[in-house]
């Protein structure tokens, strides 16, 4: 390296164990500096020391020992001349008696009359015999006056479980090792760094790696004295690449060395998805091995029984581009590979697969049955670029223009939409019939279906229907088109096209239902929330008309409702919508996966000690385990530091995230991230997590959170104008849809810049007054959350207050018992009820009642 570092605190935990332990185990892959620590903890220790680095040879054990004792001479020589006579006394003879001559090694240690240090490095290179050699017999048998270091990337052939629990082995390893984010700095220092150098970004890109720290700001000095330098983190990547094949691939087994680079085509991997990537059945035997050897690997956890692991994710990229180079044929092959395996558990990880495997139409597919997840995951417009961005023929696919038509749909941008699903219409005959039932039903629903495409057959149905031809009780169709008839404020004009549109084309209601509920979860996901409610009421209502059970498609709907009243900081609704999920049993699907996250911030923000401890315990609970997936393991990350931060500890929360760095991030993720910074105090890092989601890639509440957190940003540093555009830019954001929640998360920070503001001016004075008060269910808030109730369901809701019985209320109101029934099962679906005890106790939560 050009320039080395002192790192004391290493070398004080090492004088620490070296007075206390027998044994220092000192284990981490290539590059982390093993050697270099040794070396500089034996110069500065005084403590006598001998030293001894192992290769390949010294895998035959007449060998090691010799090579060992001659390092015990050398330290005896100058420290211990009683022990050193005896060692000199060694009869060549005994060399051949194996026992005899650990025997005698065994007896001059006993002469020690102060610590010796034995350090023995590379020791992984003495191979699988080291345990019945001289080293196994020290582990075991050494005095304790012998302090034994043992440094190298694999020790799994020694047996060391009595050592370690008896509290005789010291272990440093990775985490020990890697540089922190202080040790970075001065080294970048001793490089010379410039004031462009970027210490936090590399540190956080290389988890701290010693090795790659050291590529990267060589790469970034290189850039700079380049005219035309690359940019980004690693500019020398070849040379890095180079090391990695050099001093990792090339030490190990040619075949184990072959798996390493298939299976690091994926940064996440399973034991099924390494045979499919290696093509050997013994795969997960290898990816213990692995495990074992050091090689930049860790268990991390488990799914459906299967144990989940993660390559460092450098390391993998450096994998990747190797094999990119030897052999591009195996490599794009192995990236589809990835990608059929994650076509079905994570969309997102699917297509970044196909496309790194050149596959285009297999990208296509993938996003075509699943688009909604990857919506809620990347947000709007990372949906709708990722459509743009395909390859043709591809990009004009009909399902990928019908999804670019639902993204211009819930952008507003109508007229754009319409011009989109007719080209997507058009290419209807080149797709199967399943998938051209589901493109129909979305354009339908969505309100885009040419007027000609309704059956006369059903459209006369429906009319007769509707006028009141028929005695009777109406078709499906019919009670699906009645929901035209939707009480109270108006969601967009999608919301109310869907909830109103129902034809007689091919696909059955019961696709249109789950469909409808797939929309309704897409106006969540893009910061509808009237739309959204709307559309999710309308499919749940549909769906319990066709006699579905709980388990039935609706969980879109559920989380779509779950979400919309988690924004509007109506918690108790929004608990019990996502209890409906979870009640479904549903595996891992993406509405899940978002559950999961959503019901840890309903809970940390109800502030119950008892419901976040039961939080946390439902998060690590054997059916949540690895429930997130590889795409979504960031919301893993940011639930467990909102868990934290609500328990009180903030420190453990900004511990948890700071390995993720800031940028790149799913918005919603990113949006807590930035508040969870500057909760800490971490102001610089907080304003490049907003500065990573421009304004065209947050929707409502996004962008309200956001602007919030600039908004205190700029106040704590004495900007008060951009304090006050920030915060009236949040207000114009969140009034259209009551977004409330935002403003109750900073309730205590908000409060004093809430009344400078009022002064300093403001378009959203009810607003900003409403948001003054301790209340935190105001008349634009209660008209939101219960607009669904007809006049009639408000008036039973009240008489369900006293111990009428529906015939009580049906004579007071002059109305039937099965009309109060009919209006009494429609208060349960819309405020997610279970029974009237949970009727009176949400609307009085509500401030309906």
């Amino acid at each position: 390296m050009d320039a080395a570092i002192e790192r004391p605190r290493l070398n004080d935990g090492l004088s620490v164990a070296a007075g206390s332990r027998r044994l220092i185990l000192v284990e981490a892959p290539a590059g982390y500096g093993k050697s270099t620590i040794l070396s500089d903890w034996v110069r500065n220790t005084p403590m006598p020391s001998a030293w001894l680095t192992l290769d390949r040879f010294d895998a035959q054990p007449e060998r090691l020992f010799r090579g060992i004792l001659a390092a015990i001479q050398s330290a005896a020589a100058r420290d211990f001349p009683a022990m050193n006579e005896v060692l000199l006394s060694h009869d060549r003879a005994l060399v051949q008696d194996e026992a005899a001559s650990y025997d005698h090694l065994l007896g001059a240690l006993e002469l020690l009359d102060q610590p010796l240090a034995v350090v023995i490095d590379d020791v992984h290179l003495a191979g699988p015999g080291l345990v019945d050699g001289i080293v196994g017999v020290l582990t075991r048998s050494a005095p304790p006056s012998l302090k034994l270091v043992l440094s190298g990337r694999d020790h799994s052939s020694l047996r060391l479980e009595r050592l370690r629990y008896s509290g005789g082995l010291e272990e440093f390893r990775t985490g020990d090792l890697a540089f922190t984010l202080e040790e970075a700095a001065r080294f970048a220092d001793g490089l010379g760094r410039a004031p462009g150098w970027d210490v936090e970004e590399i540190w956080a890109a290389t988890a701290g790696w010693p090795v790659a720290i050291h590529a990267a700001f060589l790469g970034v000095r290189q850039a700079q004295t380049e005219p035309e330098g690359a940019s980004g983190v690693f500019t020398s990547e070849s040379a890095f690449a180079d090391y990695i094949a050099e001093e990792v691939l090339s030490q190990l087994d040619e075949p184990l060395a072959d798996f390493v680079l298939r299976a690091t085509t994926c940064d996440w991997l399973e034991r099924g998805l390494a045979i499919e990537l290696s093509g050997l059945p013994t795969a997960g035997i290898l990816l213990q091995e692995c495990l074992r050897k050091g090689l930049f690997l860790e268990e991390t956890d488990f799914r459906e029984d299967e144990a989940v692991y993660h390559w460092q994710p450098l390391f993998a990229a450096q994998c990747r581009g190797i094999l990119e180079y030897r052999n591009p044929v195996l490599a794009e092959h192995l990236h589809r590979v990835a990608a059929r395996y994650y076509e079905d558990v994570d969309v997102s990880e699917s297509v970044a697969q196909a496309l790194m495997g050149r596959e285009p139409q297999l990208a296509a597919e993938a996003l075509g049955g699943r688009w909604v997840e990857y919506l809620l995951r990347n947000g709007l417009h990372a949906l709708e670029q990722l459509c743009l961005d395909l390859a043709a023929p591809w990009c004009d696919d009909a399902e990928v223009l019908l999804i670019r038509a639902v993204c211009r749909s819930l952008a507003g941008d109508v007229s754009s939409a319409a011009v989109l699903n007719r080209r997507a219409l058009a290419g209807v005959a080149d797709i199967d019939a399943g998938r051209r039932q589901r493109l129909e039903s979305f354009a339908d629903l969505l309100g885009l279906l040419p007027r000609d495409s309704v059956t006369a057959a059903g459209h006369a149905a429906a009319v007769q229907n509707d006028d009141g031809g028929h005695a009777g009780e109406p078709t499906t169709e019919v009670a699906l088109l009645r929901r035209t008839d939707i009480h109270g404020r108006d969601g967009s004009p999608l919301a109310n096209t869907v909830a109103g549109t129902v034809r007689g084309i091919d696909a059955s209601v019961e696709e249109r239902v789950g469909v409808a509920s797939e929309i309704a979860l897409a106006h969540a996901a893009a910061g509808d929330l009237m739309g959204a409610d709307k559309i999710a009421l309308y499919a749940l209502e549909s769906a319990q008309d066709l006699g579905w059970s709980a388990d039935g498609p609706g969980d879109s709907a559920w989380l779509a409702r779950g979400i919309a009243c988690y924004w509007v900081d109506d918690l108790v609704s929004a608990r019990s919508h996502l209890d409906k999920i979870q009640h479904a049993g549903n595996g891992v699907t993406s509405a899940a996966k978002l559950c999961a996250f959503y019901r840890v911030l309903i809970d940390c923000a109800g502030g119950d000690e008892v419901q976040v401890a039961a939080s946390r315990s439902q998060l690590a609970s054997p059916q949540n385990r690895g429930l997130f997936g590889p795409s979504w393991q960031t919301f893993s990350v940011m639930a467990r530091a909102k868990l934290a931060e609500a328990s009180g500890d903030l420190a453990g929360a900004l511990a948890m995230v700071k390995p993720l760095g800031v940028g790149g991030h799913p918005p919603l993720v990113e949006t807590f991230l930035a508040e969870l910074l500057r909760r800490g105090g971490n102001f610089a890092d907080a304003l490049r997590c907003t500065e990573s989601l421009p304004e065209r890639q947050r929707n409502a509440y996004i962008g309200t959170s956001m602007a919030l957190t600039e908004s205190l940003i700029a106040a704590k540093s004495g900007d008060m104008t951009t304090a006050h555009e920030r915060i009236e830019h949040a207000i114009s954001l969140a009034e259209p849809q009551c977004v409330l929640r935002p403003f109750a998360e900073r309730h205590d920070d908000l409060s004093g810049l809430l009344v400078q503001h009022a002064v300093w001016g403001t378009a959203h004075e009810a607003f900003v007054a409403a948001r003054m008060t301790p209340s935190t269910h105001d008349d634009s808030m209660t008209t939101f959350l219960y607009w669904s109730l007809t006049e009639r369901e408000l008036e039973v809701l009240t008489y369900m207050r006293s111990m009428m019985t529906a015939a009580d209320i049906g004579s007071a109101l002059f109305i039937s018992v099965n009309t109060v029934k009919t209006h009494q099962r429609s208060i349960y679906r819309k405020l997610g009820a279970a029974s009237r005890r949970d009727v009176l106790k949400i609307a009085a939560a509500r401030g309906i009642l």
